[in-house]
């Protein structure tokens, strides 16, 4: 691959560079604790006003020591996030995404350059795509999956790197087919819905998602992704008819007991998504066979259902339903979803969680 060089940042002292590399660290590490925020407690103008500062004062500092191709793609993020502040390009957790991993990818290039006077084109050119295309993006609505595409094309080109290279581990590319994608964005769409009737945050569904995908990756014998997304977008619609039982109870319980088999059958409809559908009809059973609609017990649950019901509980534990109340319980979390080891789920699938959740551990610590 090809290299390109600044040669005028490498003419620099060193204690000016060691300098420009401590205040992009401080200042990632504040965008990253106010993207964290706006997950945590919700979003506000005030928290995108300072990330913006924040980010414009981290490209100022990279124009002044000539690292003018870096300059190009924060700027290029600098735009998405004016956007967000002017109010025509909508904050989403996609986006915010976006930020925090385009920064550290631009802050290894930055690293590189000051180590070995040269970095790789490509993942510029990448980076620099993909934000051209988010931001020149007219309709606002497929930001997101702009935004999901360019994280994905990371993925790929961290997953190339070799042995020892930094990688975001915490990335899932997951591929789906053409027919498969059209029905994602609409089961996507189909869940925010639902999660905001239901009075949960919209993005429920998403932090359930990629959960079950970090667990599913620390499987012997991993799930299909694609269907684990669908499951995940899908495993509460059967909710939609508790909806219209309100001002009676015992159709309300009847309606909550027969909500898995309700989503199932609505999944169903989409043809190629089989496995999916047992996922979901399942994902309320327990390992010890204690649970419903059907009571099935061990082996006879699918491994997906069991991934499924494991991120739910420990969404819906540090997150709250509402989502915009995040009581940082994850310890709490934790240990709760080993407590039901053996019980609600198979011993073997809570260890995978647990290397899953140090894995996030790591990352957040970093």
């Amino acid at each position: 691959m090809s290299q390109f060089a600044c040669t005028e940042f490498s003419a620099l002292e060193k204690e000016l560079k060691d300098d420009l590399l401590e205040c992009y660290q401080e200042a990632q590490q504040e965008i990253e604790n106010i993207i964290n925020n706006i997950e945590d407690d919700g979003f506000s103008f005030d928290k995108l006003d300072t990330l913006f500062r924040s980010l414009h004062s981290m490209k100022g500092n990279c124009s002044v020591c000539f690292l003018d191709p870096l300059v190009a793609a924060l700027h290029s993020l600098e735009e998405i996030v004016d956007g967000m502040r002017g109010g025509y390009i909508a904050y989403h957790y996609d986006l915010g995404d976006v930020i925090n991993v385009v920064l550290e990818q631009v802050g290894c290039l930055l690293q590189d350059l000051y180590q070995y006077h040269g970095a790789e084109r490509l993942v510029l050119e990448k980076l620099q795509s993909g934000l051209d295309a988010i931001y020149g993006c007219e309709n606002d609505a497929n930001r997101s999956s702009l935004a999901r595409s360019l994280l994905e094309d990371i993925a790929v080109e961290l997953s190339d790197a070799p042995i020892g290279a930094k990688t975001t581990s915490l990335l899932v590319k997951v591929n789906y087919s053409a027919v498969q994608q059209a029905d994602i964005e609409q089961f996507r769409l189909f869940s925010t819905k639902l999660n905001r009737l239901l009075g949960y945050s919209e993005e429920r569904s998403e932090r359930i998602l990629k959960l079950s995908q970090l667990i599913n990756l620390e499987c012997q014998t991993p799930e299909d992704p694609a269907q684990l997304s669908a499951a995940a977008y899908m495993h509460n619609m059967g909710m939609a008819v508790v909806l219209n039982c309100q001002d009676d109870e015992e159709a309300k319980r009847q309606a909550e007991l027969n909500h898995p088999m309700v989503g199932a059958k609505l999944l169903d409809k989409h043809l190629g998504w089989d496995a999916a559908v047992a996922m979901v009809k399942t994902h309320k059973e327990r390992f010890d066979g204690s649970g419903f609609p059907a009571g099935l017990v061990g082996p006879l649950i699918p491994q997906g259902a069991f991934l499924l019901a494991i991120s739910v509980m420990f969404i819906d534990v540090v997150w709250g339903k509402s989502g915009s109340e995040y009581r940082k319980s994850s310890m709490r979390a934790i240990q709760q979803v080993n407590f039901e080891s053996g019980k609600g789920f198979p011993p073997h699938l809570v260890e995978s969680f647990n290397a899953a959740i140090r894995k996030v551990i790591v990352a957040r610590s970093q």
